[in-house]
């Protein structure tokens, strides 16, 4: 499987492949509103797209906060490719691209461990491989049934 990573400009593109992906997890991103919402707000975002063979498998959408702090606004990656350490070579990328343009953190929001979910337990034990550390829990970002946990990296 060879692997490829392109920056996409195009807003079209950018929220297709994001509605493409992100379609395929909906453990993750079940909330219908909440998915368009992404769909529809990559197009602000940096945005970076992988794929395998050819064909869209992933992507990662990256907010800039500040000069010192980016996000990540959504990352998905097809079912079927995890576990291929995909996301880890495509967060890699993106440390990386940003720490060369000069920003210190990236952070991440994810839900919290104290509502229970196998999928964002696997998503948070994701983060903390590739050195996200918790710092804060925020209920009121996304409501007091699904506490926002957030996490940041030193880049």
């Amino acid at each position: 499987m060879q692997l490829t990573f392109q920056s996409i400009s195009e807003n079209e593109e950018k929220s297709k492949t994001a509605q493409e992906i992100l379609a395929d997890l909906p453990l993750w991103f079940g909330i219908q509103s909440e998915t368009e919402e992404y769909i529809k707000n990559v197009r602000n975002y940096y945005f970076i797209q992988v794929c395998a063979d050819s064909i869209p498998v992933g992507f990662i959408s990256i907010k800039s906060n500040n000069s010192f702090t980016a996000e990540v606004y959504v990352l998905g990656i097809k079912r079927k490719y995890h576990r291929l350490k995909i996301g880890e070579k495509l967060l890699n990328n993106v440390s990386e691209m940003l720490g060369d343009k000069g920003y210190s953190y990236l952070l991440v929001k994810t839900l919290d461990e104290s509502r229970e979910s196998k999928e964002y337990e696997m998503t948070r034990l994701f983060y903390k491989k590739m050195e996200f550390v918790p710092i804060d829990v925020i209920p009121e970002i996304w409501g007091t049934e699904n506490p926002c946990l957030l996490m940041i990296k030193k880049l």
